[in-house]
């Protein structure tokens, strides 16, 4: 896949993400040993122009799971960073939602869930240059991200789908627009070899 570009926004937001979650001399410990020292107290600037890359964005990502031993150890911290990056996104760009959020809760919960992650692939289209689309079936919701930055990721495909910041984000969408925690599951991965990044999302509760 050809190595396409980013807001320099997104990539700045999960580096304040993982700083927010890790501290940050955390984070300058990972980027050091990545050898990603050109991001240590030189964040990407805070604007839309697409000068970032999905292969940055992937390398960083890379980082935080080689530096914390593997998947096993990185995946909660990573979909923590989701969390942050969630949050970040409602504080800094509030219309991503088209929505006020009170008139969101009076919705249909099944609606709310659908309206949020309609948004987010919209987003992730026109604005992060990563194409997605939602699929509605009758237990669950599959978020699909047609291209992703994982496959940029130098790691052996035999430890599974990788997309756990992503994984966050989703988690933290449906939360807030449902005040529940519902199941998310990367189910397949462009990475590994798959043909897309897909998310299950359950529309039961947990």
């Amino acid at each position: 896949m050809e190595d396409r570009p980013m807001p320099n926004a997104n990539l700045r937001l999960l580096l304040v993400a993982l700083q927010d979650v890790m501290g940050e001399n955390g984070l300058k410990a990972v980027l050091n040993q990545g050898g990603l020292q050109r991001y240590v107290d030189n964040f990407p600037p805070d604007d839309t122009k697409r000068d970032a890359k999905f292969s940055e964005y992937g390398q960083v990502q890379q980082a935080v799971e080689n530096f914390y031993g593997g998947p096993r150890g990185a995946r909660a911290m990573m979909r923590r960073a989701g969390h942050a990056t969630f949050q970040h996104t409602l504080k800094s760009r509030p219309a991503i939602l088209g929505m006020v959020g009170v008139a969101l809760k009076a919705l249909p919960e099944g609606t709310r869930m659908k309206f949020i992650l309609d948004r987010i692939a919209k987003a992730s289209t026109e604005e992060v240059n990563l194409p997605a689309h939602v699929e509605e079936h009758d237990d669950h919701f599959m978020f699909v991200a047609e291209a992703c930055a994982c496959v940029f990721r130098q790691r052996d495909p035999k430890l599974g789908p990788c997309c756990f910041v992503t994984a966050g984000v989703l988690e933290a969408a449906i939360e807030w627009a449902t005040g529940k925690r519902h199941t998310i599951k990367e189910i397949a991965c462009l990475q590994i070899g798959d043909d897309a990044c897909r998310y299950r999302v359950e529309k039961a509760a947990d």
